[in-house]
């Protein structure tokens, strides 16, 4: 294992590791044992999904992270191995989009409603499930047009409100929404911005989240599979037209869903 170890040192050093803001970053690692530190937060090694012998670690990256070279450290007990991560700065598009007015300056009776929502998402999405739920490739909940990537700069009749966390799926009728891999649903829920919400603990700090839901088939507490339906796509929340938004969180922080679904099915 200690060669491997060394093996490693050698490649990071040759080579190194790029990412990009708001973009998660799966690194192989030559063992499943030891942990990660990097800019004030403690990342787990976990085992590599289609190879015991392996590891890796999922790095997430936020949105607003300026370009820069992070040192990460990862420390096991076969010794310590600095890794220099190049942060980049990725061309995200922009978007300007027309919706309700309330949507974009909430009346003042909504305020404690989206407060109490967002503080809600974030407990979940900061809670660390140390089991994993699945053992198979990530899929796309629905087949159909991607109409809005992640990362894009939103302007809502004309204020620049947020950046998109995930991508947005058409849907001009309901259709099936399924769950892109096995896990735990821990919300089902009518919320102000996203909708109809359902959002799947996939374990070990990774959830999947649906929103502008217009039905629900499944229930907090409830294993789902794979592709098992969850519901069905409606105009819920704030939208300009019926669609599917589908995020991923990994560690508390949104990330690209289709560039971290392509990392981690790179494994198997």
């Amino acid at each position: 294992m200690r060669f491997w170890f060394v093996l490693l040192t050698t490649i990071v050093s040759l080579w190194g590791i790029e990412g990009y803001n708001g973009k998660s970053l799966v690194l192989p690692l030559s063992c499943a044992s030891g942990t990660l530190i990097m800019s004030e937060r403690n990342i787990t090694v976990l085992p590599h999904p289609s190879n015991l012998a392996l590891g890796i670690a999922i790095i997430p990256t936020d949105y607003h992270t300026t370009p820069q070279e992070i040192k990460a450290k990862w420390i096991t007990s076969f010794g310590e191995l600095e890794i220099p991560i190049d942060i980049h700065s990725f061309d995200y598009p922009t978007e300007v989009l027309i919706v309700e007015s309330s949507k974009v300056t909430p009346p003042p009776e909504a305020l404690q409603r989206i407060s109490n929502e967002k503080a809600e998402a974030e407990k979940i999405y900061n809670t660390i499930t140390p089991t994993r739920y699945w053992n198979k490739p990530f899929i796309y909940p629905m087949e159909s047009n991607i109409t809005s990537l992640y990362g894009s700069a939103r302007t809502y009749n004309g204020v620049l409100k947020s950046y998109h966390g995930g991508v947005d799926f058409r849907a001009r009728t309901p259709l099936p929404i399924c769950a892109t891999n096995d896990g735990v649903v821990v919300l089902v829920k009518d919320r102000y911005y996203a909708g109809g919400t359902v959002i799947i603990d996939h374990g070990e700090g990774v959830y999947s989240c649906y929103f502008h839901m217009s039905q629900y088939d499944v229930k907090v507490g409830e294993s789902v599979q794979r592709g098992q339906i969850i519901g069905l796509t409606g105009a819920t929340g704030r939208i300009t037209g019926p669609h599917l938004h589908f995020g991923l969180m990994v560690l508390g922080l949104q990330s690209d869903p289709l560039h971290l679904i392509n990392q981690i099915n790179a494994l198997f």
